[in-house]
């Protein structure tokens, strides 16, 4: 697997460019009214997006766009590059390109240039632990999220192939039931080894703050009074005061991990839900990450804020919604429970109903469709 630095210059005629982690020009292109399927097409066939570059700050919304869509980060300049700038980056390739596919191009080099040291970093760990098999998914852990340690990212990557290894064969899944996706839970397993590390991280600032009060209170006992006011109340001060703080996010932050642990033991024992604030094309698009389709359930919390578009798209795919705020048309082909009937956990964007109670509220809702069929057949006989 080839991992990707794509630089895009977008417009009318949008021109882009492909180098690989290490500097390697791969490909490029240009054309009037390319379209965002078409080019990403062209990309993926290179191998995996791991970064969008583009040469303007902030960056453009179509940059944006395509970033999401690869999975890849979206790296822009503090300010517009210059002229001058583009070609002292672009100046040690010799490919012959057009004003588009050069803008393009200085964008990749530019973004690969600012990422030099961290992908350098990653690398000798890797051959440090003799794991350099594992550079690619390493990298990609860590672009996404790069306060990770670098033993974490390693171990998930690892338990990534592990996982593979043990191929178990599992029940299908009944029509209402929606089990979490490896993706999910790896998200989640991701965010918990983010906590644990941040806690670990506090705890240890919490032992250095308790050893220099100690420290400063034996200076303190050595300090003759008339010198002792202003430390006082400055830096004893100052110190408990980020020590209450640390305290304080300690606690937080293990609230947190629980709350995930409790969530994810919970999974296996009911259905996915996935949480949208409304139905506007906004919100649709801005939770596409939670790549909703067949038979999933959805938990809205405005149900009135529909877009036509968002409902078509949803038809025939969705068939519960659960909301506080049911609407009365009845043109609205779903069946409505409310979140205190069926929700057992809930996360930012996921939740966990009753399987019970779904399939109940299915099974309701067959039963509905099958009388009103047949009242319309006695009415129709009868006329």
């Amino acid at each position: 697997m080839t991992l990707l630095i794509i630089g895009i210059d977008p417009g009318t005629t949008l021109g882009y460019a492909i180098l690989d982690d290490k500097g390697e020009f791969i490909s490029s292109g240009s054309g009037k009214n390319i379209s965002m399927s078409e080019l990403i097409n062209n990309i993926i066939y290179f191998g995996k997006p791991l970064i969008v570059g583009c040469d303007k700050s902030p960056a453009p919304s179509f940059n944006e766009k395509l970033a999401v869509k690869l999975g890849a980060k979206l790296f822009y300049p503090k300010q517009d590059l210059l002229i001058k700038e583009k070609k002292e980056l672009i100046n040690k390739y010799n490919a012959k390109l057009n004003v588009h596919e050069q803008d393009a191009l200085a964008s990749a080099v530019f973004a690969l240039e600012k990422h030099k040291s961290f992908l350098g970093k990653i690398e000798r760990f890797l051959k440090k632990e003799s794991r350099e098999d594992l550079e690619e998914d390493v990298k990609m852990i860590m672009i996404r999220n790069e306060e990770l340690p670098l033993q974490a990212a390693l171990k998930m990557a690892e338990e990534k192939y592990m996982k593979k290894e043990k191929v178990v064969e599992k029940q299908k899944p009944k029509e209402a039931e929606k089990r979490v996706t490896d993706k999910q839970i790896e998200e989640l397993q991701l965010k918990i080894i983010v906590l644990e590390e941040k806690n670990k991280k506090l705890k240890k600032l919490l032992k250095d703050k308790d050893k220099l009060i100690r420290k400063l209170g034996k200076r303190l006992r050595l300090t003759p009074k008339e010198e002792l006011v202003d430390f006082k109340e400055t830096r004893i001060k100052h110190y408990t005061k980020q020590l209450k703080d640390s305290a304080r996010l300690a606690r937080h932050y293990e609230k947190e991990l629980k709350r995930r642990d409790e969530f994810i033991a919970g999974m296996n024992k009911g259905v996915l839900v996935k949480k949208l604030e409304d139905l506007s094309q906004d919100e649709f698009e801005a939770k596409s990450f939670l790549n909703i389709g067949k038979n999933d359930i959805l938990w809205i919390n405005n149900p009135s804020s529909i877009s036509k578009k968002v409902l078509d798209s949803i038809k025939g795919k969705v068939k519960i919604i659960i909301t506080n705020k049911i609407p009365r048309s009845k043109e609205l082909e779903f069946v409505f429970l409310k979140p205190d009937e069926v929700i057992i956990k809930e996360s930012t964007f996921f939740a966990i109903a009753q399987k019970k109670a779904i399939e109940e509220a299915l099974k309701k809702k067959h039963k509905d469709i099958f009388k009103s069929v047949i009242e319309e057949y006695k009415k129709k006989r009868f006329e």
